[in-house]
């Protein structure tokens, strides 16, 4: 047919339209800018990850192992209920946590915002201003404005586990100002069932403000990281809220590389972009908003962008409450593919700027297990009690929508629902009456008594004991990209406030007392003995001397420890690095992993080659252990593999794991934890190998 030879004919020259703009093929102006916004990160990513060069551990050349710590040395690192408590200087009775002033401190109830109670907005708002006044609300948005110099935090498998961990932060900092607050959602959906979604009575005083120059409402005149006076929106001039339909497609999706998906694949990625993923629809309500929230270096400006995310993360969980298994919700983490992501994304790289976590800890179930849970989202008749919603039934099956502000568009409601806020719905128009208060009443209950840390809670630490001495050898400079991570006060990536850095025998931190009564002396001794040297009684010898400094003498060992080859090359040395790093062992097992899995556990990133690929069948290698550094058994020759997205689900185990002790193998099949290891999950070469 005629259509046909056209077709043919076009063809080849449609595919070279694509692959130089990767977003022509997007289905809306929206997703368009979406697209070309992923791309652009991940430009921004790839290259600074060219600027990362091999970062192994100084310990491991000298013998010392080195790794970030598994202890939380601010509230920002808590997962459990329990260290919120030591924050909030609260003791733990009967497993609760009680604070000072009689308050119960318990997991997070997650709500959607209209369905707070009048007293719990107006907290929230006041310690929202508390954070911005103090400046930590400025620390916080800097992270993510940061992100678009490069990071894992967008364009690909991490966005969804580096949000949880980001507003998981962000929530922390709000109780810290008021303990029973919790970080509500923002569910667009409930403003997009409107005949016009901008003009919700969200968009008013009593929530989050206005459009346009935002200089009334609860955050008005809020200073921006730019500099500009006021948080800037343009709400409802493009882009569009959440749908029922985004959401459904989420829920339909049955492999984790479709919702941890590739979103800004390059050429070569066997992934194709799904413009329906969450990634690209959540962004659809950024650009609704508008100003501040249409960029990510500007987003975090504005609070509504943390309640946004809060609503991407409720998506998130539920489709893992509803299409995985409690182990799966942990292990499936989309394959390391270059060609599909920057190596930012890799399942353990760390999860910048939030180390010792790494992407893969993201899934982890302690998040809604221990820290918060989801209310669920409002559905009729009662919408969950709000007097800011209403129940529409005019438009098929009833559904919750927020209510019109005064001046909005009321038409097609005509099943006497009573769609607007301090107003009433005249010739198609929101109006006010003489028997409605048109704007709210002042707040007149006094605040709640609060629980606010010491301005002088430490959160600058080293985590080894010989980062001054690295740090005086130059290391922050030779070795930056690894010293970055764990020798910040060293190096001056931060400065401490309440220790000085020459003090040999201190307890830099306020829990150190009681970590070492918990054993963390001996379960973490290179972050306690650096950090609690007192409590661990470490003041008889200067760190200088342990760790061979200018005049501290050599240390000494009855063996000597093995050392690995600090090559030029950025490779994996064996072919199941991947699915280790992924287990946990780049913490675990650091200086071996270090050595032999410098791609899988973000030591470097390759530029010589594009690292990912398709499973190779292999037998069940189990992992290394701390004896292992030297004599590894590596396949000869290079490998480099074609490429494909794949998950722990689609293969059966090639590389087994041990977690110490007999058959005690990570349990990627069968029970998990100790029980998997004669035959778990495992993923074959994932790259390329090195002749060795």
């Amino acid at each position: 047919s005629f259509q046909m030879r056209l077709w043919l004919l076009l063809s080849p020259f449609l595919h070279i339209a694509l692959a130089q703009d990767p977003c022509a093929n997007a289905p809306s102006e929206a997703a368009k800018i979406v697209c070309r916004q992923l791309h652009k990160w991940d430009t921004n990513a790839r290259a600074s990850s060219s600027k990362k060069k091999i970062a192994l551990p100084p310990g491991a050349m000298a013998g010392l192992a080195a790794e970030l710590a598994p202890i939380a040395a601010s509230i920002y690192q808590c997962l459990e209920i329990g260290c919120v408590c030591t924050y909030l200087r609260g003791t733990i009775s009967n497993g609760q946590c009680m604070l000072q002033n009689g308050q119960t401190v318990r997991k997070s109830l997650r709500k959607e915002y209209r369905v707070l109670s009048d007293d719990e907005r107006n907290r929230l708002h006041r310690a929202f201003n508390e954070l911005k006044r103090n400046g930590e609300y400025t620390n916080l948005a800097r992270i993510h404005a940061e992100q678009t110099r490069g990071g894992a935090a967008h364009s690909g498998p991490a966005f969804l586990p580096w949000h949880r961990e980001y507003i998981k932060r962000v929530e922390l900092a709000l109780r810290q100002i008021d303990p029973g607050l919790s970080l509500p959602y923002w569910d667009s959906t409930l403003d997009g069932a409107l005949p016009r979604p901008a003009d919700s009575a969200l968009f008013t005083d009593e929530f989050i403000g206005p459009s346009g120059n935002v200089v009334t409402g609860p955050f008005a005149n809020w200073r921006t990281l730019e500099g500009r006076g006021n948080i800037l929106r343009a709400v409802g001039q493009q882009g569009s809220t959440f749908t029922e339909a985004n959401i459904n497609f989420v829920m339909q999706q049955t492999n984790p590389d479709q919702v941890l998906a590739f979103t800004a694949p390059q050429q070569g990625c066997p992934v194709r972009t799904d413009f329906n993923c969450l990634e690209y629809t959540h962004g659809n309500a950024h650009i609704f908003i508008g100003g501040d929230m249409f960029d990510t270096a500007t987003a975090a400006n504005d609070p509504i962008f943390f309640m946004h995310h809060a609503m991407v993360d409720l998506i998130w969980e539920m489709w893992r409450q509803q299409r995985q298994g409690r182990q799966e919700r942990e292990q499936f983490y989309p394959s390391d593919n270059q060609q599909c992501a920057s190596p930012q994304h890799f399942a353990a790289s760390i999860l910048q700027p939030f180390g010792p976590f790494r992407n893969i800890d993201g899934l982890s179930n302690a998040y809604t297990d221990r820290m918060y849970e989801y209310a669920p989202r409002p559905t009729c008749p009662s919408c969950g009690g709000s007097k800011y919603l209403f129940c529409d039934n005019s438009h098929g099956n009833p559904r919750c929508a927020a209510k019109i502000r005064v001046g909005g568009l009321c038409t097609g409601f005509v099943r006497g629902e009573q769609p607007c806020h301090r107003g009433i719905c005249q010739n198609g128009r929101c109006m006010a009456s003489s028997n409605v208060i048109t704007r709210p009443p002042p707040v007149t209950r006094p605040p709640p008594v609060t629980n606010t840390p010491s301005p002088q809670q430490e959160s600058c630490f080293n985590e080894n004991e010989c980062c001054a001495t690295w740090a005086a050898q130059g290391e922050c400079t030779a070795n930056a990209a690894y010293m970055r991570d764990w020798c910040k006060a060293s190096c001056r990536s931060c400065v401490p406030r309440a220790y000085s850095l020459i003090d040999d025998c201190r307890d830099r931190h306020i829990n150190c007392a009681s970590w070492q009564r918990s054993g963390e002396c001996s379960s973490n001794p290179a972050w306690m003995t650096e950090n609690c040297r007192r409590s661990c009684n470490k003041c008889s010898r200067s760190r200088a001397q342990n760790c061979g400094g200018v005049g501290g003498g050599v240390r000494t060992t009855t063996v000597k420890p093995a050392t690995c080859e600090n090559s030029d090359g950025c490779f994996n040395e064996d072919q199941c690095c991947a699915i280790w790093g992924m287990m946990g062992e780049c913490t675990r097992n650091p200086v071996w992993m270090a050595c032999n899995c410098r791609v899988s556990c973000g030591h470097c990133f390759p530029q010589d080659y594009d690292y990912g690929g398709v499973v190779v069948r292999t037998t069940i290698r189990p992992a290394p252990t701390g004896r292992e550094l030297v004599n590894v058994r590596r396949t000869r020759g290079c490998w480099r593999t074609a490429g494909a997205a794949v998950t722990v689900a689609n293969h059966n185990g090639n590389c087994a794991g041990y977690r110490g002790g007999g058959d005690g193998g990570w349990g990627w099949g069968g029970r998990g934890g100790g029980g998997g290891g004669r035959g778990g999950w495992g993923f074959g070469d994932w790259g390329k190998k090195r002749r060795v």
